[in-house]
């Protein structure tokens, strides 16, 4: 007669419907967890016959892993496509190498099979000092799961309010790294609204993980759950409310993916609905390219006809069109999300990089 199978430490966590880290925090590091939660994980394992993680549950060592782990919740080739995503890497990068530690990237499941990409299993197991967390929406369940396995985080373009509470009695480091998204669009409608500019539309970033497209209103946006797009926008109302101009009226079409195709395809839309619409503030490089393409598709000379001011000025070709943009250093933001973490400069506290305004053709 076979026998029952041995049960395994992922079955606890299951059956608990905890991280596998927690289940096996309750047997190696019992200071990671309350006394309540190891009582009933030991508990449950006794219960279910389960004796503790052998050698091949120990992924984790209790010192040193030398490395760590970045997670955004985009598909990888995003991350080696998207101009700013590309600078902020490579700001991680360059950081590992100067202090000689590994970095793991940590995949995810693309937006378009699932409606709530779920979380990457390695974030449960990976063998790592630290996670940075790169862009994710406010209520993204990574960030519980990350919070869960005890290490510091760094986030990067993230709200610092919607962090969940600890999983642990002690508090776990956390490091904010984010631009003044919401001074630099203010700047760049200021900029708009003084070259007498009065009809403005936004073309916006999404607003949370359903990555639905489509005209937004000043409730939807405020309630954004992506940190960058809400502060973005709440930055261009501050400008066209201190100019006296309602926001009911300003058109907002916000993409389901940040690129060229969408930003066009808004742009597009915008145009088409709203045809005295003198000028565009577009929320990315992306964005603001495919803006572009959009206004020579419909005939509307630029600026002349339609201003275009983008965000982030990180892709060459946006100077090289003259775009006006906003500009951030992304790689400077990403090389001091590892520094929080490799050298603890940043533990518990949040940077805010300021941005600038580069004046060119299209505004």
């Amino acid at each position: 007669m076979a026998r029952s199978p041995r049960p395994r430490l992922i079955d606890v966590a299951r059956a608990l419907d905890v991280s596998v880290t927690t289940v096996s925090n309750a047997f190696h590091r019992p200071d990671q967890l309350s006394a309540a939660l190891r009582a009933l994980v030991l508990r449950r394992a006794e219960a279910m016959g389960y004796r503790g993680p052998g050698a091949e549950g120990r992924l984790l060592p209790p010192g040193h892993a030398g490395a760590i782990a970045f997670y955004n919740p985009e598909p990888l080739n995003y991350l080696v496509r998207d101009p700013v995503a590309v600078r902020v890497v490579d700001g991680l990068m360059r950081a590992c190498q100067e202090r000689q530690a590994g970095l793991l990237v940590l995949p995810t499941v693309p937006h378009a099979r699932h409606d709530r990409p779920r979380p990457p299993a390695a974030i449960d197991v990976a063998a790592v000092d630290g996670f940075v967390l790169y862009s994710l929406a406010d209520d993204d369940p990574v960030i519980g799961r990350a919070l869960d396995r005890g290490r510091p985080l760094t986030c990067i373009d993230m709200d610092r309010q919607a962090l969940p509470p600890s999983p642990t009695d002690e508090p776990i480091p956390v490091a904010w790294i984010n631009v003044d998204d919401r001074g630099g669009a203010r700047l760049a409608a200021e900029h708009l609204l003084g070259n007498g500019r009065r009809r403005i539309g936004v073309v916006a970033l999404p607003l949370d993980r359903r990555r639905a497209a489509g005209f937004v209103d000043d409730t939807a946006l405020c309630a954004a759950r992506i940190h960058p797009t809400r502060q973005r926008w709440l930055g261009c109302r501050d400008a066209l409310a201190a100019a006296g101009i309602g926001v009911g009226g300003v058109p907002v079409y916000a993409v389901a993916m940040n690129g060229e195709p969408a930003g066009k395809d808004a742009a597009m839309a915008l145009l088409s609905a709203h045809p005295t619409t003198d000028a565009l503030l577009v929320m990315s490089d992306a964005l603001a390219l495919g803006a572009l393409a959009a206004c020579d598709s419909l005939g509307r000379k630029v600026p002349q006809e339609v201003a275009v001011v983008g965000f982030d000025d990180v892709d060459a070709r946006v100077a090289a069109t003259g775009i006006t943009m906003i500009r951030q250093d992304a790689e400077t933001k990403g090389h001091a999300a590892a520094e929080a973490l490799l050298g603890g400069g940043a533990a518990n506290g949040e940077t805010v990089f300021p941005v600038t305004l580069a004046r060119r053709q299209t505004a």
